[in-house]
């Protein structure tokens, strides 16, 4: 992987091997797209499938059709990579697609679909091999991935004809059950999928349309069921990009960080055809939660801070315990450089304890890899040990092989109770690694936390402890047993996202304010109202639900301020767009930079019912880096959204008649387009789309003289529009990849559309009798200002039809363009003026 230097102020701190260490954040940075030693050549890192297992991170990818193998790198930290040579060179393995490999009771299962054809499970007892074929071909066409839920069912996900078909699975060779549609499915070809779950609701991401598509992108859906239906979130795609320096962007994988708590999706990018297939390398970008729903800070192509590091982690790589370690209890503890730490514990009366010197703070993750060695009596136990204070106060995590449970207790004040016990699986092998993670969620003042207690993903325990920060460790009681990888990071629930520099250009959720003490890194005038308060995260701002599963911040007033981290790819001018709701009269705030000047002030009336509404600040000039910016209300209260920031380009009066004969300046992306005799045409043989301008417009006006060559099909102007395609490229027979408003003509009427990969329609106005355009000829000026669309036709003075998108979503920058479908166009005339 390239490096370099962040310019952040970071310390790598180095330790010695017989010593414990407690990581500190890296001072390296990744930036995408990634190359890694050894990787196929001439055909890359496509697919890419991450995941990690006892303190390591293992990646595979898809193999080249010329050759027989699977690649497989290691990590311990998603930063630096060291090739593993093959896993597997089975015959079989000859162009594996999209390999994946779960970890389960002692074995690794990979699943992958050779040239596409079917699937085949192999296993292992080892991430790096040699994986063994285990079944027979069973079918279900490409890209299988899996998902084991919460009571230890498994179920298989793959590309059917109709989207993501998902099917329960026998056990981790065996699938027999039908499949059935998920309602994941991007109106073509659609791959890809990979599933998880958070907070009792099941996540998918996937892939379409066709892999050598610029317009190759990544959706995201969620549900109630792993086998659905599930919802496309309102904002896909999550990722895409057609134009820069990386395109044709999919088929993601997703891990948790270093951190415990942060989250990555992964996923590479499309560089051409390569001597074999595509050629494609790898991508890494982070994942920001806003309650239920997730964005991605992506794509990025600059260097980016590499991912944080857990505040204390231990490998047990060496032969001593070392200097960070506390033993109490009974029990013979030793340190093996190849098995890790164990210890004999015979006795059942009695717990060989094992604990940090370091302590957590109240809210903080944890993860511990645990095994038994030796047979096991009734009492007999293994464990993890949280929060731990002293002998008095602690707790614990159990793991009852005699009795197949986990049973988790709180020692308080001397007293012991069993907070949860939970039954598992019935082929839980417990001489085998499992690992167990806490989340601990300090809740304020009172005392309590918010605790989760998982086994191998599976969520065992939620609920409540009175429990607080302290030291983490391992137990064991009448057994021998060995332990692998721990870690702790005070981070918990996404409270990393507070903390990590959003990279810019992008959009950022009001409710990643930065994470600290009231004073430092935000500061409210009033304290925030029980029932406005959100457990999505702490503090004292109020916050509210957006009705679509994530927050908002509200009832913001004067005095009220809170720091933003964020990080601009390169210097320049940018704009800056603010989604609000004035609930005062009036409302004013400000920008202000971490030297304590001023960027930028804002104004905006209140509307009637209180509606959202932008207000933006073009031509600001940034520096690249890392930043903090302190968001400042001066007057009046308001409900604050987002902001979103992208580079600033003026918009400069233009004119194209093309008398010149040729349409220089246009890009063509669908149909057949042509100049004659002063005019620029589209045939009625295909869909037509051609756009030209900047992407950095922001507010313009756009007239332009067309004629529909007969009263059929639909042609206008599309404003505001990014990320184009060649929909029918690939035989794909889409007529729809674009971002961006249309704004089209046809036998009815006046009509707005809003694109998105996907057509939204937002306002009609139909033809009055002799009204412009019933004879094909039309006149269209279009007004964008903000969030607000006006058209007019002929000389109109007043707009014949007006939209103001008050969607979460609004386009508020982009080029210009030309569409049609089913119908001959003339251009003749097409200009683009600024507003004043």
């Amino acid at each position: 992987m390239r490096f370099g230097k962040w310019l952040a102020i970071m310390l790598l701190l180095l330790v010695t091997g017989a010593c414990s260490p407690a990581e500190k954040e890296s001072a390296l940075t990744w930036n995408n797209p990634l190359s890694l030693p050894d990787e196929w050549e001439e055909y890359g890192l496509g697919d890419p499938f991450i995941f990690s297992f006892n303190g390591y991170y293992y990646l595979y990818v898809s193999t080249r059709d010329t050759d027989t193998g699977v690649k497989v790198w290691s990590s311990p930290d998603l930063a630096d990579w060291t090739y593993r040579e093959l896993c597997t060179e089975d015959s079989l393995t000859k162009a594996a697609y999209a390999p994946e490999v779960r970890y389960w009771n002692g074995k690794f299962y990979m699943y992958t679909s050779p040239a596409g054809n079917g699937h085949y499970v192999l296993e292992s007892d080892s991430p790096v091999g040699p994986f063994r074929v285990a079944t027979d071909n069973f079918g279900r066409m490409i890209d299988a991935s899996t998902f084991v839920d919460d009571d230890g069912t498994w179920y298989f996900y793959y590309a059917g004809t109709g989207g993501i078909d998902a099917a329960p699975m026998d056990s981790p060779l065996s699938v027999t059950a039908p499949g059935s549609p998920t309602g994941a499915y991007m109106d073509g070809w659609t791959e890809g999928p990979t599933v998880f779950k958070r907070n009792g609701l099941y996540y998918m991401t996937y892939t379409g349309n066709h892999v050598f598509s610029n317009g190759y992108r990544i959706d995201a859906a969620v549900s109630e069921s792993p086998l659905g239906p599930f919802k496309p979130f309102e904002v896909n795609p999550v990722l895409i990009r057609t134009e820069g320096k990386t395109v044709g962007l999919g088929h993601n994988s997703l891990v948790t960080g270093p951190d415990l708590d942060s989250m990555y999706m992964i996923y590479h990018n499309l560089e051409g055809p390569g001597i074999v297939g595509p050629l494609r390398h790898m991508n890494l970008d982070r994942l920001f939660w806003n309650g239920d729903r997730f964005a991605v800070a992506g794509p990025t192509d600059t260097p980016q801070p590499a991912p944080t590091l857990p505040a204390f982690a231990d490998r047990f790589e060496r032969d001593k315990l070392g200097k960070s370690w506390l033993k109490s209890g009974k029990g013979d503890w030793s340190v093996d450089a190849e098995k890790g730490a164990g210890v004999r514990a015979a006795n059942a009366a009695g717990i060989a304890m094992l604990r940090t010197k370091s302590e957590t703070e109240p809210g903080y993750t944890a993860e511990f890899y645990v095994r038994a060695e030796s047979g096991a009596k009734a009492e007999s136990r293994v464990g993890a040990v949280f929060s731990y204070q002293d002998e008095q106060n602690y707790g614990t995590v159990w793991l009852l092989p005699a009795l197949g449970r986990m049973e988790l207790t709180e020692r308080s004040g001397g007293k012991e109770r069993v907070l949860g016990e939970a039954d598992l699986p019935a082929d839980f092998d417990y001489n085998q690694w499992h690992k167990i993670r806490i989340e601990h969620a300090a809740t304020g003042n009172t005392g309590n936390a918010d605790l989760r207690v998982y086994i191998d993903e599976m969520q065992k325990y939620a609920g409540s402890s009175v429990t607080g920060g302290g030291a983490i460790g391992y137990a064991a009681a009448g057994l021998d047993a060995r332990f692998g990888y721990i870690a702790y990071s005070n981070e918990v629930n996404g409270s990393s996202d507070g903390r990590a520099y959003q990279p810019l250009p992008g959009q950022v959720q009001a409710v990643h304010f930065e994470e600290g003490k009231e004073g430092k890194a935000y500061r409210v005038a009033k304290k925030a109202d029980a029932a406005a308060k959100s457990s999505y995260r702490g503090g004292t701002i109020n916050m509210e639900s957006d009705g679509n599963g994530g927050y908002v911040l509200s009832g913001l007033q004067a005095g009220d301020w809170g720091n933003y981290l964020v990080n601009p790819d390169e210097p320049g001018q940018y704009s800056i767009h603010f989604r609000i709701r004035p609930i005062s009269e009036n409302v004013a705030f400000r920008l202000v930079d971490q030297d304590g000047e001023e960027m930028a002030a804002f104004l905006a009336a209140r509307e009637k019912e209180e509606e959202w509404q932008i207000v933006s600040a073009p031509g600001m000039d940034l520096p690249a880096g890392p930043q903090r910016w302190k968001l400042e209300i001066t007057e009046g209260t308001l409900d604050l959204d987002w902001f979103r920031v992208g580079r600033y380009q003026p918009v400069e009066k233009w004119e194209d008649f093309f008398d010149d004969g040729n349409d220089f300046g246009w890009t063509r992306f669908e149909g057949m387009w042509s100049v004659k005799e002063g005019e620029l045409r589209a045939s009625s043989v295909s869909p037509a789309k051609s756009l030209t301008g900047e992407p950095g417009w922001s507010d313009y006006s756009v007239q332009v003289d067309l004629q529909r060559m007969e009263n059929a099909g639909r042609a206008g102007l599309l404003i505001r529009a990014s990320e184009p395609a060649n929909g029918l490229d690939q035989n794909q027979h889409r007529s729809d990849f674009v971002r961006g408003y249309y704004i089209y003509a046809d036998a009815e009427g006046l009509h707005l559309d809003k694109i998105n990969y996907g057509t939204t329609s937002l306002k009609s106005v139909p033809w009055g009798t002799g009204s412009p355009g019933a004879d094909g000829k039309l006149h269209l000026k279009v007004i964008a200002k903000g969030a607000t669309i006006e058209v007019y036709t002929g000389d109109s003075s007043d707009p014949v039809l007006s939209y103001t998108d008050r969607s979460a979503a609004p386009f508020l920058q982009g080029r210009i363009g030309l569409q049609s479908a089913d119908v001959a166009v003339r251009i003749d005339r097409i200009g683009v003026e600024p507003l004043h």
